[in-house]
């Protein structure tokens, strides 16, 4: 091999040449794509499908937050009206613990359906179309009072966590294949972000804006705002273009599309990679489903699926929902009062924005892989930690201070990678075949887990109080521990050329030095 800077050559395998000149052409000062930057056209799509889809899906998570405890009266008077007896203690947790738990049904439901829905509608036309469930859902809110009826509040959970589902399964897929390969990460990471938007707008307007006793209902609707945003805006964005040319062969509607997201006419290198990209996945055409992923029809993709599932179930199973869930609770177990775990609350969803608003910046400089890692093992420390001052509260009363810092350390940690980091790196693993069926897998493990903690956290909490966090800290080691190992480096690579390196990893069965397919040695190379 030529070195461009002294001349000299190198003895090296044919397949590692070429390996290495694809890093370097993506790495060099003169790489092989022109960099993109952020043009309007692209902004407004980002901005249509996170602030529409991923925005909302964080607000179902912090919205019941301020009206917990008002919403659980409504149940108790509901049912004593119209069934002449009040409910106990135990079925009032149970109640609300399925209104919480629901959702998530709802999630994996919809997440089952994501893959499909956007490969036959288009990543667009598939976020258009499922906004009704979201309508469908606020309706259902906004008169669930009225009609005196928890039952419409827990269906409209239901519908509504079938939306975000579907919503959250196909807006990766979107924002990675409208984004330059320079901005890939950093795109990918503002889903996250609009998440912990939503979920702080959710908790502020519950502490502080709608707090009267007969406003829950309208807190609760506000999702049909986000959804009427998206329907007017989205329309006029672009398709992702890989979906035009890889599913529909539609190349002048792809042309069409990159010109308007890069605001220039200089497309057709991009064009070219796309095609490239196709012409080694025939599956594309196969219309590959969940079930072929999940038997590895192609024996490559073992281990992005196990990476997919872990770092999606890794990321609920550390107990960020719980914390934010059931964060008046976890304030209350401190010794606050309940002005002070109003600002608390709100104080953990004001972190996570602007932590989250710094991974955006980190994710294209430290790189996927070291975002993972480190945080995850943050994580497991602060959980740790936090364990201990919960449980030293009864003896000192200053521990309640200390208890905040941990818990909002652990949501630093969890902001700046295991939050955005999966989003971002389960469609970059994946080409455009199987991409849609894998994110589908890997949201409703995400769903799944999600529904675990926010069905079980109440009772570990009630049986075995401090401790509960132990558990969590459990999976966290576990998470940390295989991403060390297994995690690769996903920056400034192609999809092409992120798959090559799972092929040939299976093939050889060879791992590098720090105990990754030879895809991480060779990003670490680059």
């Amino acid at each position: 091999m030529e070195d461009a800077s002294n001349g000299k050559h190198e003895e090296i395998g044919k397949e590692d040449y070429s390996r290495t000149i694809s890093q370097e052409q993506l790495t060099n000062k003169e790489p092989k794509f022109v960099l993109g930057r952020p043009t309007l056209w692209l902004v407004i799509s980002v901005i249509a499908v996170t602030f529409g889809s991923s925005a909302q899906y964080g607000y179902g998570i912090g919205v019941l937050t301020g009206p917990s405890l008002t919403m659980q009266d409504f149940y108790n008077q509901s049912n004593y009206d119209r069934r002449g007896e009040p409910l106990s203690d135990t079925g009032v947790l149970w109640l609300w613990s399925a209104t919480i738990s629901v959702w998530c049904i709802g999630g994996a439901l919809g997440a089952l359906v994501g893959g499909y829905l956007s490969d036959g509608l288009g990543r667009k036309g598939a976020l258009l179309m499922i906004n009704i469930f979201s309508l469908v859902a606020a309706v259902l809110f906004g008169f669930a009072e009225l009609a005196n009826s928890y039952e419409m509040v827990i269906i409209g959970r239901l519908i509504h966590g079938f939306y975000v589902g579907t919503a959250i399964t196909i807006v990766p897929l979107y924002l990675a294949e409208i984004s330059p390969i320079n901005l890939r990460g950093a795109i990918g990471v503002i889903h996250q972000l609009m998440i912990t938007i939503g979920i702080l707008i959710g908790q502020a307007l519950g502490l502080y804006a709608f707090t009267a006793e007969d406003s829950w209902p309208i807190l609760l609707a506000l999702i049909g705002v986000m959804s009427a945003f998206q329907l007017i805006l989205l329309p006029f964005c672009p398709e992702s273009p890989r979906w035009l040319l890889l599913n529909k062969n539609k190349e002048e509607k792809t042309r069409q599309a990159l010109v308007r997201l890069r605001g220039s006419d200089d497309v057709e290198e991009e064009i070219r990679e796309i095609r490239e990209e196709g012409s080694k996945d025939v599956e594309v055409e196969e219309k590959v489903g969940i079930v072929d992923v999940i038997t590895l029809k192609d024996p490559s993709w073992k281990m992005p699926l196990l990476i997919c599932m872990i770092l999606q179930g890794g990321q609920q199973l550390s107990g960020i929902n719980a914390v934010l869930f059931y964060a008046t609770e976890i304030y209350r177990q401190t010794g606050m009062g309940a002005e002070e775990v109003a600002y608390a609350t709100i104080g953990t969803g004001a972190i996570n924005v602007v932590m989250t608003i710094i991974s955006v910046y980190m994710v294209e400089r430290a790189g996927r892989r070291i975002l993972t890692v480190v945080p995850f093992g943050l994580m497991a420390i602060c959980l740790a930690l936090l364990t201990v001052s919960l449980n030293l509260q009864p003896t000192f009363d200053w521990m309640k201070w200390l208890s905040l810092i941990f818990i909002y350390a652990y949501i630093v940690s969890f902001a700046v990678g295991p939050g955005p980091v999966p989003f971002v790196i389960v469609p970059e693993l994946w080409t455009q075949g199987p991409r849609p069926a894998a994110m589908s897998i890997a949201i409703q493990t995400n769903w799944w887990c999600n529904f675990l903690v926010g069905l079980t956290f109440p009772f570990i909490q009630a049986t075995v109080g401090a401790y509960s966090f132990l558990v969590f800290m459990f999976f966290v080691i576990l998470t940390t521990i295989f991403s060390y190992f297994y995690v690769p480096e996903t920056k400034n690579r192609t999809f092409d050329d992120i798959m090559d390196g799972f092929r040939k990893g299976d093939k050889s069965g060879k791992k590098s030095k720090g105990g990754d397919y030879e895809l991480q040695d060779n990003a670490n190379k680059a």
